[in-house]
């Protein structure tokens, strides 16, 4: 046990000098590349040509940094970014921050979490990120029904594990949606081990999609007509055809939204 403990210790010490001399090899490559960074702020601005930087400066350069990153940044973070500045004169670039924000009204903020600090949208805009997020989540949500809605369509019947090995992702939620909404249906059992449900086509879906009867689909060979013609016809435009492959672009996510539009109302 002792041995192994002391291993251990050994390894995670080796790991810890990689990764500084890793850091380290880093910061050579990057002055290396650009000579404006070596010195922090002072040296790139002197050599830019700029006048020296005035007291805002570091100020903008912490904003930058707290507004760009996905999780709170220490001060010691922001130390290792922005040389020759100390814990002090940092926490105090972000009370400055903090109170310019409140004064201006702004729809962020400054707040200390987790040991660092980040910009994070005031709570009062919650309830307008949150139709955002939905908005975003109904996107995917349609997407998702449609891929799977397509495989069904051509490939039915099938279970939903041959549907997840095409899709490469789990559809148990997205089978359930389409379930409830009448599109699909189960239309027996798999003579396999386990006899997993078939799933099927209903006459909402055909109704919804304008179709008399499976036939009606477009073949695969149709399909592949139909793009390997939209390539040719950019090919032989060039940009003029960007305009005319965005409306096209617009027209199918317009006609593909249609079955989970109704599906998202409830």
């Amino acid at each position: 046990m002792a041995d192994s403990k002391t291993k251990e210790k050994e390894r995670e010490a080796q790991l810890k000098a990689l990764r500084e001399e890793l850091e380290a090899q880093i910061e050579e490559d990057l002055a290396a590349a650009d000579p404006s960074l070596r010195g922090g702020p002072e040296i790139a601005s002197a050599s830019a040509g700029t006048p020296p930087r005035n007291d805002s400066t570091p100020k903008r350069i912490v904003e930058a940094l707290l507004f760009a990153t996905a999780k709170p940044l220490t001060v010691a973070d922001i130390r290792k970014i922005i040389a020759g500045t100390n814990a002090k004169e940092l926490e105090g670039f972000v009370s400055e921050l903090r109170e310019e924000y409140n004064c201006e009204g702004r729809s962020f903020e400054v707040i200390e979490i987790a040991g660092g600090y980040q910009i994070v949208t005031r709570r009062e805009y919650a309830s307008w990120l949150a139709r955002l997020e939905l908005q975003k989540r109904l996107r995917q949500a349609s997407r998702s029904a449609l891929e799977t809605l397509a495989i069904l369509a051509y490939k039915q019947p099938v279970t939903r594990a041959e549907i997840e090995e095409l899709r490469g992702v789990d559809v148990s939620a997205v089978i359930s949606t389409l379930l409830e909404r009448g599109f699909i249906k189960i239309v027996g059992k798999k003579e396999v081990a386990g006899r997993p449900f078939l799933y099927g086509t209903t006459e909402k879906f055909l109704e919804h999609f304008g179709l008399n009867a499976l036939t009606d689909l477009p073949s695969i060979g149709e399909i592949k007509t139909l793009v390997e013609r939209a390539v040719r016809k950019e090919e032989l435009l060039g940009e003029s055809a960007a305009p005319s492959g965005a409306a096209t672009t617009q027209e199918t996510e317009g006609n593909s939204n249609g079955p989970q539009g109704t599906e998202t109302q409830n």
